[in-house]
């Protein structure tokens, strides 16, 4: 008897379709793709951030507490505002996604989950000219998008010599992200999103083995990925591999039984779950009512999406990095599909055990090879080595002095060194089956 996937009729589905404010088709197939949205929007989004009403300066916060102790300063808005309405321009940044990145889009279809509704995906997909490079799936966070892996990804597919690995890079954009239309039905979690993309891999790019390398959500997509499909994912890097402390940690640490290391960990993912994770239990609780306003302001989107960018570099780094064009470019990418989606995820992935209203929960353990990298503006660091092998097979380890939640833009020639150290050991990271 012929099974359902030699029955299902070939798929397409347009940006009529899917009520899509950008140009696109998706496929059984693999296509080419390159980011074309369309122009009333582009002109409604101006308009938009043109008319933005601001908080009034008499009630912002007391001098004599930081300006960002209660979010963005109206003077961060206002800048925004501006430069959206006036300087910034769509078309240009359209046009050096398209040059710097190759894109494609298809359908891919999970029938051996409780997820049975297709998954257009966009993603990028960039091969080494080395024959010997392995095939490296990357996976953004929230609220990061495709754009993480643009400063990284020359330096992974051509590696400065044949002494370290290169990487066929595959960096999909999680549905309701950038070009990956919103899911189709709810239940669209982490570890769905972790049988999707084994599916892009194997099934749509014929990499049957593949070792995969996230942060943030992309560190939660890959550990199940990795725990649903152990034969096709050979190993990890991480540079989020949160590990919450136990109730045995939390008694030594009253009993003033810790080591610093743990009571600097505590301490850390402690504040976090205190006083920076409201937006995440709004995302998993009720992320309708919070979509609404944000699927309407563009600017207060940017500003619900900045006040987590501004923490997540070095201080030196912020304005630097965080530019009205990128803070700008990177609301976008949640902006043109709306950001219902992303802010569902969380709900999603709270079903699936990843995270709960207290924060980041165990996830289950990993018995391939794991390798993680530390940076000092991640509410991870310098987790002690011991709870990091609670949650998996953690082979290698790098404490890093300067770099935070978005390693991949900040500093990625660092984190490139960290993946190929990492990959390159194949006895350590099991890429020897590559050869």
């Amino acid at each position: 008897m012929a099974s359902r996937d030699t029955l299902r009729q070939p798929l397409t589905l347009t940006d009529e379709d899917l009520n899509l404010t950008f140009h696109a088709a998706y496929t059984d197939t693999v296509n080419p793709f390159k980011v074309s949205v369309k122009q009333a929007f582009v002109e409604q989004t101006r308009l938009k951030a043109s008319l933005t009403r601001f908080i009034d300066t008499e009630f912002q916060p007391p001098n004599d507490q930081p300006e960002y102790t209660d979010g963005p300063p109206t003077h961060a808005a206002k800048t925004i505002a501006s430069h959206w309405a006036n300087v910034y321009d769509w078309r240009a940044v359209e046009d050096d996604i398209n040059t710097q990145l190759t894109q494609f889009t298809t359908i891919v279809h999970t029938p051996h989950t409780a997820y049975k509704e297709p998954i257009p995906l966009h993603f990028v997909h960039h091969r080494s000219p080395r024959p010997d490079a392995i095939p490296l799936l990357f996976v953004h966070g929230w609220p990061g998008s495709f754009l993480e892996v643009a400063e990284i990804i020359h330096l992974l597919t051509h590696p400065p010599d044949d002494s370290v690995p290169a990487f066929h890079v595959v960096a999909p954009s999680i549905p309701g992200y950038g070009f990956s239309p919103s899911p189709r039905a709810p239940g669209f979690g982490y570890r769905q999103a972790g049988a999707a993309f084994n599916t892009l891999m194997q099934h749509h790019l014929g990499y049957k083995r593949y070792v995969a390398q996230g942060g943030d959500a992309g560190d939660f997509i890959i550990r199940y990925a990795a725990v649903d499909f152990p034969d096709a994912v050979v190993s990890l890097h991480s540079n989020f591999w949160v590990v919450p402390p136990t109730d045995e940690d939390l008694k030594k640490l009253k009993e003033e039984n810790s080591t610093s290391e743990e009571v600097e960990i505590i301490r850390r993912l402690g504040g976090f779950s205190s006083k920076s994770w409201a937006y995440g239990q709004l995302h998993q609780t009720r992320p309708l009512r919070l979509a609404h306003a944000m699927t309407d302001s563009p600017v207060g989107l940017a500003m619900w999406i900045y006040d987590v960018l501004v923490s997540c570099v070095e201080e030196e780094n912020v304005a630097k990095i965080w530019t009205p064009d990128r803070v700008i470019t990177w609301t976008m990418m949640h902006w043109i599909p709306g950001p219902y989606a992303a802010f569902s995820l969380y709900k999603h992935g709270a079903a699936d055990g990843a995270i709960s209203m207290s924060g980041i929960e165990n996830l289950p353990y990993v018995k391939q090879p794991v390798a993680i990298s530390q940076f000092p503006h991640d509410i991870w660091y310098r987790t002690p080595l011991e709870w990091a092998k609670r949650n998996g097979n953690v082979k290698w380890s790098a404490v890093h002095e300067k770099g935070g939640h978005f390693p991949a833009l900040e500093t990625p020639e660092v984190l490139a060194g960290d993946v190929r150290q990492f990959f390159g050991n194949a006895e350590e990271s099991g890429t020897g089956v590559f050869r």
